[in-house]
């Protein structure tokens, strides 16, 4: 069952990550109801952490192409085969993600619970993070317009750690398709995914999404829209 208010919150916040400048940043996290704590930016990865009620939050920029942070762009195209545990990964999902999760645990107890949210970029390399943090300290994770930087032994290894993550596809979204035709990589995780439609969502295994066909489905505020606007439905269904 997904909670939608959770989910409408973890967008905001993979939205927000994008977020250049440290006032900008400070004041989109407040506004979401979180303490900000610090912002990371750096040629090959952006994030944020903050803290609420719920623990410590994680969220992972995406690609920064409009920001003219190329490293990101090489990262999406850098798909050559990593060994991590369990599996393999994209050299370019993983570029960087040792140095931003010893940033992120520096700023936190060493008991912290952890929920990390990403867009696009950053939601491939939230699917990463049981290979940074014990599983009985993973929280909530939302992936919203991920590509498929993973291997099928990846996900299999790790199925009980991402188990529930909220996998979150929007329409014909291209760019969460890439890559389009490298065998190594079409894999996606084993959890069922929501589907944001104009009319709502659906619940779907990854293998039934129709793919690319959309260029302007990818846009993280157009995914923040449907997914707030399934929340508010929720809420009032639920009154």
């Amino acid at each position: 069952m997904i909670d939608w208010t959770a989910t409408a919150l973890a967008v905001r916040r993979a939205n927000a990550a994008y977020l250049m400048t440290q006032p900008e940043s400070k004041a989109a996290f407040e506004a979401i109801g979180d303490e900000w704590i610090s912002l990371l930016s750096t040629d090959s990865h952006q994030a944020v952490v903050s803290r609420s009620a719920k623990g410590y939050h994680l969220s992972i920029s995406g690609t920064r192409a409009s920001k003219l942070m190329m490293l990101d762009v090489f990262a999406d195209v850098e798909l050559e085969p990593a060994s991590v545990a369990g599996g393999t990964v994209t050299k370019g999902v993983l570029c960087g993600m040792c140095d931003l999760w010893s940033w992120a645990k520096s700023l936190a107890p060493a008991d912290a619970l952890w929920n990390v949210s990403g867009h696009s970029l950053g939601a491939s390399r939230t699917h990463l993070t049981p290979l940074f943090v014990d599983v009985a300290h993973i929280g909530e994770l939302h992936s919203f317009e991920a590509p498929k930087f993973a291997a099928g032994d990846f996900y299999a290894a790790h199925a009980g750690a991402l188990a529930n993550m909220v996998c979150t596809l929007n329409g014909r979204d291209t760019w969460a398709a890439w890559p389009w035709d490298d065998s190594r990589w079409q894999y996606r995780p084993l959890n069922e995914h929501v589907w944001l439609k104009s009319d709502g969502y659906a619940m779907i295994a990854a293998k039934e999404w129709p793919g690319a066909g959309s260029l302007g489905d990818h846009d993280v505020d157009a995914v923040q829209a449907r997914c707030e606007a399934v929340a508010a439905a929720m809420l009032t269904a639920a009154a």
